[in-house]
């Protein structure tokens, strides 16, 4: 058994290396774990030897040969436990991690046989989805505001540019780009390429769950017309989109495809004020999914309408509801307030709790 990692699963932050890690791991002979970061764990290893168990490293850390080939081992004896807790002993082990993006000259150090594997997305795409996971997904939420649009775009910028640098350095048979588009267009094509790419034939469970695979929404439909300026007026982000073959942003009226965007009714909201009129508007004609859009917008940034958490708060179920709550909560205005305390009520606080809760708050504020 040889549990060192044969290749690497990377890309930018919801790139979609979590659904090609997911499919691929479904293959009978290989693992690919879900961010184990296994360089840091070799580093670690490595500079725990070095300093003789004491904890303060540095970053100089390894410093010597034998710590490094500790580090290597330590890794190895993880991918063989990882190939037999899934009943895979003779299979092959991988490890998928985002920011291996900009970690690829360390990784070819440690393993310079191992090969690498890089997907790819729209970088509209790819903000749009990091902001609709920062306000729903649990995993995401730091605060009550998301990354600014341009924060996010620059971050992907830098990742995918930093890959493709050192790649270029790298022989063609230890380096394959693939696209998330190409992926839920036509999975087992792409399955197929990266599984030869890494030396494995495809399965018959695999190519059946590949054929289960179907594009989902883009940019056109996750981001507002001021969402896709932001975007573009990232000089770096914008470029690095053309280089890899997407097609330019559709930002004024007469633009091929404006009409099938976000940008065709959004174009004249801005502020949050704005968003919660455009989201209770919607409401009334009951689109909901629009409502939920604008309202989501109207509490995202540093400047806020309550209005828009007390109507995601209505919605007690949904995923953006528990991001209102995040931002109801030291808010001091009676209505933010009340819906707050109901938004606890509906999701198995008692009356009483409810209230402590909010008076707490109340307390805290002042």
């Amino acid at each position: 058994m040889n549990g060192a990692p044969r290749f690497f699963v990377l890309g930018a932050g919801r790139s979609g290396t979590s659904i090609l890690q997911s499919l691929l791991s479904m293959h009978a002979r290989l693992v690919v774990s879900h961010e184990l970061r296994v360089l840091e764990l070799a580093v670690l290893t490595g500079a725990l030897f070095d300093n003789a168990g004491e904890p303060n490293i540095d970053e100089r850390a390894p410093r010597t040969p034998a710590g490094l080939a500790l580090g290597v081992r330590f890794v190895e004896l993880l991918g063989e436990e990882q190939l037999r807790a899934a009943d895979k002993p003779e299979g092959v082990y991988s490890d998928k991690y985002p920011p291996y993006c900009e970690q690829l000259a360390h990784l070819d150090r440690l393993w310079p046989q191992a090969k690498f594997v890089h997907i790819l997305r729209d970088g509209r795409d790819v903000v749009a989805s990091a902001i609709q996971a920062f306000i729903t997904d649990r995993g995401w939420r730091r605060q009550a505001e998301t990354p600014t649009v341009e924060q996010l775009a620059t971050h992907w910028a830098r990742q995918v540019r930093a890959a493709r640098a050192y790649a270029a350095r790298l022989p063609r048979e230890r380096y394959l780009e693939i696209s998330y588009e190409e992926l839920t267009r036509d999975a087992a094509n792409v399955l197929d390429i990266v599984l030869r790419f890494v030396g494995l034939e495809p399965d018959a469970s695999h190519t059946a769950m590949a054929k289960r695979m179907r594009p989902g929404k883009t940019w056109r439909d996750t981001a507002s017309h001021l969402e896709l300026v932001q975007f573009e007026s990232v000089a770096d982000a914008s470029a690095l989109n053309r280089e890899l073959g997407y097609p330019p942003t559709p930002l004024r009226p007469s633009d091929p495809g404006a009409d099938a965007t976000q940008s065709s009714w959004s174009a004249t909201l801005t502020s949050p004020a704005q968003w919660a009129d455009a989201g209770l508007a919607a409401r009334a004609r009951g689109d909901e999914k629009r409502a939920a859009f604008c309202f989501t917008r109207a509490i995202r940034g540093k400047s806020k309408d309550p209005r828009g958490a007390v109507a995601l708060l209505e919605q007690s179920a949904s995923g953006e509801a528990l991001f209102a709550a995040m931002n109801a909560r030291g808010w001091s205005d009676e209505h933010s307030r009340a819906a707050l305390a109901a938004w606890l009520q509906a999701r198995g606080l008692d009356a009483a709790t409810a209230r402590s809760v909010m008076g707490f708050h109340a307390e805290h504020k002042r």
